[in-house]
């Protein structure tokens, strides 16, 4: 059995396809992992900042009803501000520090609920 040229070519050409493919699949795996990154920051920016945004607005519902302010305010505006910061940290790559930024905020500004501070 004897191999040719026509042979050798469609070996040639064969690897050539096949290493196209495979590039191929690499590329699209970075495009999906970017994207799947590009979401996370987004979700956890858009997640922190409507966190932040509840706890200033019950802040000033609060205020607006006529609760006297004290260390509720305090604790609802600081629990803002934590949250605040997490979408500093989501648009700069930090989602995990943003998730955690999210949970303690949202911590703080609850415990401005709490019994002692109503």
């Amino acid at each position: 059995m004897t191999y040719g040229s026509e042979s050798d070519d469609q070996l040639k050409a064969t690897r050539t396809l096949k290493a196209r493919f495979q590039g191929l699949g690499q590329q699209r795996l970075v495009v999906d992992r970017r994207r799947a990154a590009r979401q996370a920051r987004r979700v956890s920016a858009g997640i922190s900042a409507l966190v932040a945004l509840v706890a200033i607005v019950l802040t000033g519902v609060r205020l607006g009803q006529g609760s006297e302010a004290g260390v509720w305010t305090a604790l609802y505006l600081a629990g803002g501000v934590v949250s605040g910061f997490g979408v500093l940290l989501a648009r700069f790559g930090r989602t995990r520090w943003a998730f955690a930024a999210i949970c303690v905020g949202a911590g703080i500004a609850t415990l401005g609920d709490g019994p002692m501070f109503g």
